[in-house]
């Protein structure tokens, strides 16, 4: 049974904890990126990430947090949206910061012989990787949502029928757990609800108690997402719609115009940047 989030969401919202996850959301928007092929998407956005990681080259760096922002502007979401799924890991982009810094051979800075200059470099460097990395993998799920990814999978999957394989029940299964996202979001905010309204907010204090505090809320958080998917084991074993619509599996061709344009700048994107000098 679904539960209305009304206030307490709001109020969830306004301490910021919950709000700032921007990985497996969906933001539904009438925009370029959100009408495109998700099986591009699926495809590219990926790729993106690999050519992330794959280069140590500032320049070409540059290039992909350029395509970055031009992205983030065609999916019409708020620039708010993005920074603060940046700032929910800053203290990862700090940690990694101060671990290349402090442990990294080479030249050191200041005189100082337990600080390195290439340690502050490269850990620049890998701060901005994830950065970028995770703005890719962010506009994924932000402009596309579960059932187009499971469509996605199973059109680019469909070949396997040949041998077998069955393409559309693997489809169903992702889509279920993509739909299970937005349950582990609705029973972790009424769990916060509760907790505030009991006298413990743990979006306040010290650290370490905001940390007792989440702890405390994790092995109810645990049955009640077991309960959740009991019962919605149950209504799929029972044969119940528990998903409105189904999967869609799309031909390969013909695309549309705008996928094609798409999908061809992509491919002269990845041209130009791997024939940049290393």
């Amino acid at each position: 049974m679904k539960r209305g989030l009304g206030a307490p969401f709001s109020r969830i919202v306004s301490m910021g904890l919950l709000d700032d996850i921007t990985l497996g959301r969906y933001e539904p928007r009438e925009s370029i990126l959100h009408r495109l092929d998700p099986r591009l998407k699926l495809c590219g956005l990926p790729l993106l990430v690999i050519a992330v990681f794959a280069g140590h080259n500032p320049l070409r760096l540059g290039v992909l947090a350029l395509l970055a922002i031009v992205l983030i502007l065609l999916s019409g979401i708020g620039w708010r949206t993005w920074w603060r799924g940046l700032w929910m890991l800053r203290w990862l982009f700090l940690f990694t910061l101060l671990l290349h810094l402090f442990l990294s051979p080479g030249r050191t800075m200041l005189g100082v012989a337990w600080l390195s200059y290439d340690g502050l470099l490269r850990g620049t460097l890998v701060c901005s990787q994830l950065a970028i990395a995770v703005l890719f993998s962010s506009l994924l799920t932000l402009t596309t949502s579960p059932r187009e990814v499971a469509g996605a999978c199973a059109s680019l999957l469909s070949p396997l029928e040949r041998f077998g394989f069955s393409v559309r029940d693997t489809a169903m299964l992702l889509l279920l757990v993509l739909h299970f996202v937005p349950i582990l979001r609705e029973e972790t905010i009424d769990l916060f609800e509760r907790s505030r309204e009991n006298g413990i907010d743990p979006s306040q204090g010290p650290l370490i108690a905001r940390g007792l505090a989440v702890g405390r809320m994790t092995a109810p958080l645990l049955l009640r997402l077991v309960d959740r998917a009991d019962a919605l084991a149950e209504s799929v074993a029972a044969g119940e719609d528990v998903i409105d619509g189904g999967i869609e599996l799309k031909p390969f061709w013909p695309l549309r115009p705008i996928d094609l344009t798409f999908f061809f700048t992509g491919i002269l994107f990845f041209t130009a940047l791997y024939g940049m000098p290393r």
